[in-house]
């Protein structure tokens, strides 16, 4: 049998979850290499627990390179071009790189240029490094309006926004000074939550009037100035701590790649197959049409796609006929503060059309999100 190069691009959960499938269902004469920018890996739920308090970012960091001690090759580096015609891949540092099969695993990157005036008067909720700064401005406020926005679709972990909107009130509580202080969340579209359907949405939205934070939907953002947002229409509405959640978007290397239609790279649902010879694409990058919505970008469904397209790679190599595939289900866990959290159970190939169900609250779930962190961050990197 001919040795087999497999080229995996980004460290996050679909990369991680994919090459760890790999090695240990392949031989050591075939090669796994990561290539990934960042040095460590840091699940981004974890940035509602530094947001809580109960969790430091210097305390949050995995080192990316504990996947050489399991045979798997990490090189520190940027994908700078893919040829899918060649067959290889150019990073910034290495040069190029040729492959057997190629496994994109890039997601989205955050775009809060894209929103006028939002960055430098806003915090942006899905940054980690600026999340300890917000935690501080929530502790130090004592009156006023936090705002909420999600400002494009899709995004990254739809439930995060409601999560953090529900944490924010629990700080203040603790603080004292909720009394005086408004939580408002605006949203672009008409439901909370598009892709859970109208129940669950509705379910969202009575669980965060609960807590006095006021729902407003159909609220596309088009500028911030200072102590004011805008939106499209016309509607303005002022704040005091803005806790924005930008635009999304592919990375500049897919986009120049051939591979996308639109923003977003176009797969099998079942295989995670490009229309290009063995190249897979797995996670946010992609966009799997279910109905009128796509599958969410969120981990849990990144974990799955690498492990089908993983699968497929191990068979075509062992030469077994038997097929791996993605299954279209899925969970999240959905925190509302004071260690309660929430189960969402989602199965997006539901023959009768997307199928999800939201568990109510409990420290039992809670504590499964923590066990779910921990787990993954063992089998893949320690």
């Amino acid at each position: 049998m001919t040795a087999k190069r497999i080229l995996i691009l980004g460290a996050g959960f679909g990369g991680l979850a994919a090459a760890n499938k790999l090695r240990k269902s392949l031989s050591q004469d075939h090669r796994i290499i990561v290539i990934d920018r960042k040095k460590s890996f840091m699940m981004g739920l974890v940035n509602l627990w530094i947001l809580a308090g109960s969790r430091g970012l210097e305390d949050s960091q995995t080192p990316i390179d504990g996947l050489n001690s399991r045979g798997i090759e990490y090189l520190n580096d940027e994908a700078v071009k893919i040829d899918p015609d060649s067959s290889r891949v150019q990073t910034a540092a290495h040069g190029w790189i040729t492959y057997d099969y190629l496994v994109i695993a890039l997601g989205s990157e955050l775009a809060p240029e894209r929103i006028n005036g939002f960055v430098g008067r806003g915090f942006n909720l899905y940054d980690s490094s600026q999340v300890p700064a917000l935690r501080e401005k929530l502790l130090a406020i004592k009156r006023g309006r936090v705002a909420i926005s999600i400002m494009g679709l899709p995004y990254k972990c739809p439930p995060a926004p409601y999560e953090a909107a529900m944490i924010i009130n629990d700080i203040l509580t603790k603080n004292g000074t909720r009394g005086t202080i408004d939580i408002d969340m605006y949203v672009p579209s008409p439901l909370s939550l598009p892709i859970a359907g109208p129940k669950v949405s509705a379910d969202v939205v009575a669980t965060i009037e609960k807590y006095g934070i006021k729902f407003n939907p159909s609220c596309k953002i088009s500028s911030v100035r200072d102590g004011e947002i805008e939106f499209e229409g016309g509607r303005k509405e002022t704040y005091d701590v803005l806790v924005g959640i930008p635009p999304h978007r592919s990375p500049d290397v897919i986009k120049s790649s051939g591979l996308t239609t639109r923003e977003w790279i176009s797969v099998n649902r079942q295989t995670m197959r490009t229309d290009r010879k063995n190249i897979f694409a797995v996670g946010d990058v992609t966009e799997i049409k279910v109905g009128q919505s796509a599958i969410p970008k969120a981990g849990i469904f990144a974990e799955g796609q690498a492990k089908a397209a993983a699968g497929q790679i191990i068979n075509e190599i062992n030469n077994d006929k038997s097929e791996a595939s993605f299954d279209g289900q899925g969970f999240c866990f959905m925190e509302i503060g004071g260690r309660q959290a929430g189960y969402v159970k989602a199965d997006f190939y539901n023959p009768d059309g997307p199928l999800l169900s939201l568990e109510p609250p409990s420290e039992a779930n809670y504590e499964k999100k923590h066990d779910f962190e921990r787990s993954r961050i063992r089998e893949w990197l320690l």
